[in-house]
């Protein structure tokens, strides 16, 4: 037993001492083979066929924010207007906007291919707030791609564009920036004559100016917008119900009063995540409305209800978009070393003399020659600064005038009216009345030698029109000297005279 176990041992040391002897042959092999090695990759590093794959790998890394200088790219563009003479910023065919005079410059200076001046979507064309009629901005930016080919490329774009429009400068952004969305708050401004809070008793003149208590006042009644708040009585098309007309006020004040040109005037400024159509200008219409003593504070709690409210709109002359806040992106993007942050705080003298010599001189001129504020300040009686009646859709007063005169005309055709109102007809279709007028949809007026004569559309005078043509709009005339008024029409259908 102990021979056995004693001979199993001895092949277990053998074994393993071969074993070991492999194990540093392979060692020494491994390296006489390296040195064999090194002085062949020296060679294979030096060859000429491996250069041009080191030159194309150097020329790929660029800096960053630079490439190609034939490749769009995208691009936050800094504007600043006035919006004299222009229906707003947003393209609209056939009207004069700011983005067709813009998209104009950067087609003249093949910044943008003739395709993407059609249908700017194409290239990403966003803008940041959509300013309306009259409204200027100081700060407004678009968000686009396009060539950056240029070394002079903002003075070329401005010399494309009119002396009220300047493209202020630009900043590279990510490939999936939207100026619109990623935009965290608004600064609007509006200037405004101080004889625009001047009680009702009081008589306005140009040397007409405020006292502090009016401005305390003016501040106290602007921090009830601030918050969360229903403002679809502030806008046109939104239902209460609408979620998009609850918006965030972030601040709302009025400065310090300053004259120009012999008019004192001051200027308001809210902050807020994003306003809607005409949104501020009736918030200070409203205002405007309570300082002066059309109306109660009670009036603005009933806008913020579900039921419809009468609320003026201040004119747009003296409104203007003053900044735009990206601090979540400059927080994201502005610090990774790739990116630029869109501060635009070096332009500021830039942008303040644009602003003095465009805006500020426009909106002081348009109040010392067309009196905008003054005229506007005139038309506030008119206003009930209350729960509005049941409007009613034009087409359907249409429709209740319609089925008056089918009663009217039933009643001639039964003797139960004066002849002279009857109708004659001749035997070529010609229908003539003797008050020259028609019924609705039946005829039209051709005035020939200083006369007017009916001329019949094909209608037969004996037909009628079926009822299942409610949603037509026809355009009526009236049969009487004393046509039915939008009110009268609106009572009709308030009391429900009429089914439809």
């Amino acid at each position: 037993m102990l021979r056995r176990l004693s001979a199993s041992l001895s092949r277990i040391i053998r074994k393993t001492r071969n074993m070991e002897e492999a194990l540093d042959l392979s060692k020494h092999a491994t390296r006489e083979q390296g040195m064999e090695k090194r002085p062949l990759e020296k060679v294979e590093e030096d060859s000429p066929e491996e250069e041009p794959a080191q030159k194309k790998s150097k020329q790929e890394q660029v800096a960053p924010m630079q490439g190609r200088a034939d490749r769009k790219r995208k691009v936050a563009m800094l504007l600043a207007y006035c919006g004299k003479g222009y229906y707003g910023i947003q393209r609209n065919r056939g009207f004069n906007t700011i983005e067709e005079e813009l998209l104009t410059a950067l087609l003249k200076n093949e910044l943008i291919p003739q395709e993407h001046f059609d249908c700017p979507q194409k290239m990403s064309f966003q803008r940041a707030a959509r300013t309306d009629k009259g409204v200027s901005a100081v700060g407004n930016v678009v968000s686009l791609k396009m060539l950056l080919n240029q070394d002079t490329l903002v003075d070329n774009i401005n010399a494309s564009l009119p002396p009220q429009i300047r493209v202020i400068a630009y900043r590279r952004a990510t490939k999936a920036f939207n100026s619109k969305n990623q935009c965290g708050g608004r600064t609007y401004a509006y200037m405004t004559p101080t004889y625009a809070f001047a009680p009702l008793k009081k008589f306005i003149t140009a040397e007409y100016r405020i006292t502090d208590d009016i401005i305390k006042e003016v501040n106290r009644i602007l921090t009830m917008y601030k918050g969360t708040h229903n403002f679809h009585n502030f806008t046109s098309g939104i239902k209460p119900n609408d979620p998009s007309a609850k918006r965030y006020i972030i601040s709302f004040e009025c400065g310090q009063p300053f004259v120009t040109e012999g008019i004192e005037f001051v200027i308001l400024r809210v902050k807020g995540q994003s306003f809607m159509l005409h949104h501020i200008r009736k918030m200070i219409g409203l205002m405007i409305a309570i300082v002066k003593g059309y109306c109660g504070e009670e009036v603005m709690d009933k806008a913020w209800q579900p039921d419809k409210v009468d609320v003026p709109k201040a004119p747009g002359v003296g409104l203007m978009l003053e900044q735009l806040h990206y601090d979540g992106y400059n927080k994201r993007f502005g610090k990774d070393g790739m990116h630029e942050a869109l501060d635009w705080s070096e332009y500021e003298e830039v942008l303040e003399k644009f602003k003095k010599e465009h805006i500020l001189s426009h909106i002081v001129q348009s109040e010392k020659e067309e009196s905008v504020m003054l005229k506007w300040l005139g038309t506030l009686h008119f206003h009930k600064f209350d729960i509005k009646d049941e409007e009613v859709p034009r087409w359907k007063m249409f429709k209740i005038y319609g089925d008056l005169k089918k009663e009217t005309e039933g009643k001639n055709q039964d003797g139960n009216r004066d002849s002279s109102d009857s109708t004659d007809c001749t035997d070529s279709g010609t229908t003539e009345k003797k008050d020259d007028t028609v019924a609705a949809g039946d005829a039209e007026v051709i005035t020939e030698d200083d006369s007017e004569t009916i001329k019949s559309r094909g209608t037969k005078p004996d037909e009628t029109v079926s009822e299942d043509k409610s949603e037509t709009k026809p355009d009526v005339k009236p049969d009487s000297t004393e046509p039915m008024t939008d009110s009268a029409l609106s009572e009709l259908w308030r009391k429900g005279s009429h089914q439809f």
